[in-house]
């Protein structure tokens, strides 16, 4: 850009452009600023198309990103919040048909949200928007508790502390499930993702306290058994069961072929472009005036090093020989490099040397022209008139590129000088594949690194899904260890179903072509603590079908937020919904197929023939 009337100004294809900077006064992710910000950009934007129907106004700057995303996520937080909330209440009120249990469920659903809310304040400084978004989808999963208590009070007859004493190793049990698969999101490198843990573990945990402490003071001695609920609970309690049949291994052996053939065609995709969306008119700007500026990448780049800073603007000129023919061939469209504007002292010198050569020129021209003899010595070069970097930093010369220049940092006991080279116009993969290749295929680049930052976050994620994907399999061996000691020779029926869903879950991505990632490791490891959660509530009430309506009530919700968090514009949190709802699905369907057929009461309260006698 070049200064003109008081303006930094340029052109680009045949048109004026004036470069208008703005400074922020707070940071460009505070929510109350970033609306201020918006709102005077669209009256400049305004006053601008007023005062000239045909002009350009490109805003860009990270704030109007931030922005974006924070309009983005409040929409979000509304539309899942309520519809998680709407659902909820729809359902209970649907199956229960009672006042008091919305209103317990409202106990519940305060309770939990002050604790998470109080937690996050205390624990983190800032609470990112998309965690607020997250948050709202867990009143689906808040309300599993309540719903268990409440499907065991249905016409029951026993006294409320009675069955709170029965039902308060398997809450317990309830708790630390899920809870620990809701931690395991603190185990990646994302701050959001550690506000999601805590935010989900202290939410969830204020929910189970309200229903420990508070529940059985505040419910009746019985809540009698509508109509609506006894329909659901016949109707669930006629699930299809696992036999030891050659039928059934026929049907298993038929869902193996299945899931093989899914398992086969799922990819894995680590980049993490694939998490980032924004808005499209606020990119369209930004790339629009990146070409204008001829911005340099800001991802990618290389990292030149050097014993002195001599040897450093030595490395630099070789890197810049080499850059030369990928612009020549459009391959970058510019670099931007100190050594352009301080070469080594070397070069200096050899220029030097081949200036020397002028002054017997300049003496003659000053005798032909009767000129002072100091006049040519004036302006010949000094012999050792070399620019030392520190002369160069201190000049308003080198404001622009200042940046570049790292300096000195020890690195291993080792003291080396730094510098970057930042490229312009990268925009074709080729090029950038050719670019990575070069230090390692030009010995006389010895010191130069190439610095991908989107491949090396991506390679991040990459690292810690194969981490989360041992951690899966861990969880998965672990779990029926644990379990064993309570359920004994049933653990096999608690394990199996998740296991089965989590595998099928995969399988189904991959016919959908739903590429796997960290956050769909992560959604595995929520599955397998809710997916477990369902099983331990049937197999520890295993002779009541009411609990089959709670475990089909829970999974309904737990679906109805999951399935709202899939819609999500952003990718992170859709593939973490959309990979969980596909898992609470299948855990659901298959969970009742593992339960003992003749263990399950019917909903009338009588006992089946084949169980006459009911344990304690």
């Amino acid at each position: 850009m070049r200064p003109s009337g008081g303006e930094l100004m340029t052109e680009h294809a045949g048109r004026p452009y004036v470069a208008l900077l703005y400074t922020l006064p707070q940071s460009a992710f505070a929510a109350d600023f970033q609306r201020e910000l918006t709102a005077r950009l669209e009256a400049a934007r305004a006053r601008v198309l007023a005062f000239d129907r045909q002009a350009r106004f490109l805003p860009v700057g990270v704030a109007l990103h931030a922005a974006a995303a924070t309009r983005q996520a409040e929409d979000e937080m509304r539309l899942i919040g309520l519809g998680s909330l709407l659902g909820t209440f729809f359902l209970i009120g649907f199956v229960f048909q009672s006042a008091r249990a919305l209103k317990l469920i409202a106990v519940s659903l305060v309770s939990g949200a002050i604790v998470a809310l109080l937690a996050a304040v205390s624990i983190f400084a800032r609470v990112h928007a998309v965690t607020l978004v997250f948050g709202a989808s867990l009143i689906g999963v808040a309300v599993d508790y309540a719903i268990l208590v409440f499907a065991q009070h249905l016409g029951s007859a026993e006294p409320v502390w009675e069955r709170f004493r029965h039902l308060l190793p398997t809450l317990c049990m309830a708790l630390v499930t899920p809870a620990l698969a809701y931690f395991t999101l603190a185990l990646t490198p994302f701050p959001g993702l550690e506000q999601m843990a805590a935010l989900a573990v202290c939410g969830i945990f204020g929910a189970w306290v309200s229903v420990v402490l508070f529940y059985p003071y505040l419910l009746p001695a019985t809540l009698p058994l509508p109509e609506n609920a006894g329909k659901m609970a016949r109707l669930v309690g006629r699930w299809p069961r696992w036999r030891n049949s050659g039928k059934a291994w026929a049907i298993a052996l038929l869902f193996a072929v299945i899931a093989a053939g899914g398992l086969a065609r799922l990819r894995v995709d680590d980049d993490i472009r694939g998490l980032f969306s924004g808005d499209p008119a606020i990119m369209a700007a930004a790339r629009e005036a990146s070409e204008i500026l001829r911005l340099p990448s800001p991802a990618q780049m290389f990292l030149v090093s050097g014993e002195t800073p001599e040897a450093l603007l030595q490395n630099e000129e070789a890197l810049v020989e080499r850059l030369r023919p990928f612009a020549a061939a459009g391959g970058i469209g510019g670099y931007e490099a100190v050594s352009r504007w301080l070469p080594s002292e070397a070069r200096q010198k050899a220029a030097l040397a081949r200036q020397g050569r002028l002054r017997p020129a300049l003496e003659r021209i000053a005798d032909e022209l009767e000129l002072p003899a100091a006049w040519a010595a004036a302006s010949a070069p000094e012999e050792n008139a070399v620019l030392t970097p520190e002369a160069w930093l201190a000049s308003p010369a080198s404001e622009a590129l200042r940046a570049l220049w790292i300096g000195a940092a020890e690195t291993g006991g080792e003291k080396r000088y730094y510098s970057m080279v930042l490229l312009q116009g990268l925009a074709d993969r080729a090029a950038a594949n050719a670019l990575a290749e070069l230090p390692a295929r030009e010995p006389a680049l010895a010191g130069v690194e190439w610095i991908d930052q989107t491949r090396e976050i991506s390679a991040l994620m990459a690292r810690h899904r194969g981490l989360l994907t041992r951690a899966l399999l861990l969880a998965c061996l672990i779990a029926p260890l644990l379990l064993f000691p309570f359920f004994r020779t049933r653990v096999w029926r608690i394990v199996a179903p998740t296991l089965a869903a989590g595998v099928m879950t995969l399988a189904v991505m991959g016919y959908l072509a739903i590429p796997l990632q960290l956050l769909s490791i992560l959604a595995l490891l929520l599955t397998l603590g809710m997916g477990v959660d369902y099983a331990i509530f049937l197999q520890a009430r295993r002779k009541h079908a009411h609990t089959l309506l709670a475990t089909t009530l829970a999974a309904l919700l737990t679906l109805l937020s999951f399935g709202l968090l899939a819609i999500s514009g952003t990718p992170a949190l859709r593939a973490l919904g959309l990979t969980a709802a596909l898992g609470v699905l299948l855990s659901w369907l298959l969970t009742p197929v593992f339960l003992q057929e003749a263990r399950v009461r019917p909903a009338n309260g009588e006992k089946p023939a084949s169980d006459q006698q009911e344990e304690p």
